[in-house]
């Protein structure tokens, strides 16, 4: 198996590349774009410092959103009470992406194309930047394992690095996000660690602490990264005096590394005292840290965006982690303490879905570290029987086609993985599938589903809304002389009274024919088809569907959805549709409400 590590990195390289062609965010507009959303956060201090000059207001985010329409809104900025700005995001990532910037900069000089920091040659410049970066980051993880691993252990770590994981994502397509950068970062300090330790030359102290203070200003709870050249190779307590020793003995070394660290850092602290007059500043706001109450269930194993249920190779860890310990305790004690605490930062954040990602994006750069249980569960597998072999490789190979597929799921046209409202209904109506009925998209909202017959559907409610007086429209845009319609300003149409369903009713089926003249993209926006059990004036159970997940402009739809009847008392049926504060106009017509049995 001579050089397999490096076959494997080289098939690495072509299943990024393979992604990066399918998906080139580089080429798309709008908020798909290379710089969008956070990235274009992340990304600020580069046109606010070098082409702007406007740290203070940033004047520039308006101009630039409503001509290339990055984000739905200007969040990127928080704006202090005094009307002026700072930036939201931390600058590590801008720090890396500043020879990109600087070359696209020059470039769209000299080709004389718009040089506003967010054209064409930003867009690709930045790409390309961050793709050399995830290319770095894995042959330095490669050179990092051969030292304490097999060729066929460290070349199928990399591979399943690459195929079985997020990291496919986050380094072919979505690689501007920091996870990506902060990968590379740490195999950095992974490898300089060794280096250090190996020849106690300052240079590599300084480089250490270059490394793990640009970690703390692209994520500040990356600072833990400094537990791997704090305790690297410590396996036991006499390592642990011995480590001490080597701290007060090269105290230089030490120095040097907090120095370093500390200058890089500063820059930080020098940019807050500059936008807000204060060395420190908390520029996330409302969201913050749940310290007594993690959310390790949910950031483990929800439907919503559990790690080990979107992710499943990681549950190899578990395994690896004993092998680690029994083979290589020189690295186990400081891997393990690192998974440790990173998972419980990780998942002690208020938002710990992340918002929109695929999988738990906030562990991609723990894999660099991940990398070495897993490489020892490999190696212990490599010198097993066959009957563990087979069932081992049978796994990876599910998780790698699991992967790729969640990955073409997140940016394929019908954009099948939703990253924030996913529930266990839509999960298995949707696992492993590339293409999809669009009506399956309702279950996002719902995950009632019926799987009775419906062979026999009795009649409770109609409303063809002829008759009707209040909300309605004559441009016969359904059928018929009139139908209801919601816009910005009629938000919610009046509720209908639906009859009682006789005792023992368990499900009804509610359904409306509905046509749009445009489709709100923003889904907390988006129009809902609600009904509503109440028991007098207090609501048992509301039901909804949002109806433009389902819809294109200008055609007509009959849409439905199943409820189960609340067990709870109740003795009042309501049905309406509310435009949930959208911008769009919604007609809807034949109202209809039925029995399943």
């Amino acid at each position: 198996m001579k050089q397999f590590s490096l076959v494997a990195l080289l098939l690495s390289y072509l299943l990024i590349f393979s992604f990066l062609v399918y998906y080139p965010k580089f080429e798309k507009p709008g908020a798909e774009a290379t710089i969008s959303y956070d990235v274009a956060g992340y990304y600020f201090y580069l046109p606010a410092i070098f082409m702007y000059n406007d740290v203070h207001h940033l004047q520039f985010q308006e101009e630039m959103n409503a001509k290339y329409k990055y984000s739905p809104g200007a969040y990127q900025g928080v704006q202090l009470p005094d009307g002026s700005y700072t930036m939201k995001y931390p600058m590590g990532a801008a720090i890396m992406y500043a020879p990109y910037f600087f070359m696209a900069h020059g470039y769209a000089n000299l080709a004389g194309l718009q040089a506003d920091g967010f054209s064409a040659p930003y867009q690709r410049f930045l790409s390309l930047g961050c793709l050399i970066y995830a290319l770095l980051g894995l042959w330095v993880l490669r050179k990092i394992l051969l030292r304490y691993f097999s060729e066929l252990a460290t070349g199928i770590t990399i591979l399943i690095l690459v195929a079985a994981t997020n990291y496919l994502n986050y380094s072919a397509i979505d690689h501007a996000m920091t996870h990506n950068l902060l990968f590379t970062v740490f195999t950095l300090v992974i490898w300089f660690t060794i280096r250090l330790y190996e020849t106690n030359k300052i240079s590599y102290a300084i480089i250490l602490g270059l490394l793990c203070g640009l970690a703390t200003i692209t994520r500040p709870t990356d600072i833990i990264i400094c537990i791997i050249p704090a305790l690297w190779g410590v396996s036991n307590f006499h390592d642990l005096r011995a480590r001490f020793q080597f701290f007060i003995q090269q105290y230089r070394l030490l120095f040097v590394f907090v120095f370093f660290a500390a200058v890089v850092g500063s820059l930080q602290l020098i940019f807050w005292k500059i936008t807000t007059g204060n060395w420190l500043f908390y520029s996330y706001e409302d969201q913050g840290f749940d310290w007594r109450k993690p959310h390790l269930v949910d950031g483990l194993f929800s439907y919503k965006k559990g790690w080990l249920l979107y992710t499943p190779i990681m549950a190899l860890i578990l395994p690896g982690f004993i092998y680690l310990y029994r083979k290589n305790k020189t690295t186990f004690y400081s891997v393990l303490l690192f998974t440790v605490i990173n998972i419980y930062i990780v998942f002690s954040w208020s938002v710990w879905w992340y918002g929109g990602s695929l999988g738990q994006r906030s562990m991609v750069e723990s894999y660099a570290i991940l990398a070495f249980p897993i490489a020892a569960l490999i190696t212990a597998v490599i010198n097993s029987k066959k009957w563990i072999q087979l069932p081992f490789l049978g796994f990876i190979l599910f998780c790698s086609y699991y992967n790729i597929v969640l990955t073409i799921q997140a940016h394929n046209k019908q954009s099948i993985l939703d990253a924030e409202n996913t529930n266990r209904t839509y999960f298995w109506l949707t696992f492993c599938r590339l293409h999809i009925d669009n009506d399956i998209k309702k279950y996002l909202d719902t995950n009632e589903i019926y799987h009775g017959s419906t062979n026999n559907l009795k009649p409770l409610y109609f409303n063809d809304i002829e008759s009707d007086t209040l909300h309605i429209d004559t441009t016969s845009k359904i059928g018929g002389k009139k139908s209801l319609y919601i816009t910005p300003d009629e938000q919610f149409t009046v509720p209908y009274a639906v009859p009682l369903p006789p005792a023992g009713t368990k499900w009804l089926r509610i359904s409306a024919d509905f046509v749009t003249d445009d489709i709100t993209w923003d889904v907390w926006k988006m129009p809902q088809y609600i009904i509503q059990f109440k028991q007098d004036n207090t609501i048992v159970k509301t039901e909804f569907i949002r109806i433009h997940r389902l819809m294109s402009p200008e055609l007509k739809y009959h849409l439905f959805f199943d409820t189960k009847t609340p067990k709870k008392p109740f003795n009042h049926i309501d049905v309406f549709l509310w435009n949930a504060d959208g911008t769009s106009t919604t007609y809807m017509d034949n109202l209809k409400v039925e029995i399943l049995e």
